[in-house]
């Protein structure tokens, strides 16, 4: 039983993501892009380089907000290991951390992973456990 525990534990995931603030940022992402659209695909003439500016900034608001979206949903932090998308670092494999008000970037080796807290529902939590983990493999 003591066992079970064990991997229940390890398992839990820490780092849930904060659905309204995604949601939030999401909607003003395609916000941002349908209003640089519409500046460029206008019925008034637009410059080709103006248009060309809007158009890049409605693909850049629209790959920041998708990428920070689903980037963070695929987080887990647990007891062993902390992995973001296709990286994965066990905690005793950590070599450096650095933190700020925002953002913890936690290294092994060549391998990062950047967790921003306040993208998930309990960051107090997320940071406390994070924190904890980083000491206990340094």
């Amino acid at each position: 039983m003591e066992l079970r525990e064990k991997v229940t534990s390890e398992t839990e995931n820490v780092a849930v993501l904060n659905k309204p603030l995604s949601f939030v940022i999401v909607m003003v992402g395609v916000a941002f892009a349908v209003f640089n659209l519409q500046l460029v695909f206008a019925d008034e003439h637009v410059s080709a380089l103006k248009a060309l500016l809007f158009g890049v900034m409605a693909f850049i608001a629209i790959f920041v907000v998708l990428f920070w979206a689903f980037d963070s949903k695929n987080t887990v932090v647990n007891d062993a290991f902390i992995s973001k998308g296709k990286t994965k670092i066990h905690w005793t494999d950590v070599t450096d951390s650095k933190s700020n008000d925002f953002s913890i970037v936690i290294t092994a080796g060549e391998k990062k992973v950047v967790v921003n807290y306040y993208a998930y529902s309990n960051p107090e939590d997320l940071m406390a456990t994070i924190k904890k983990n980083v000491k206990r493999s340094l």
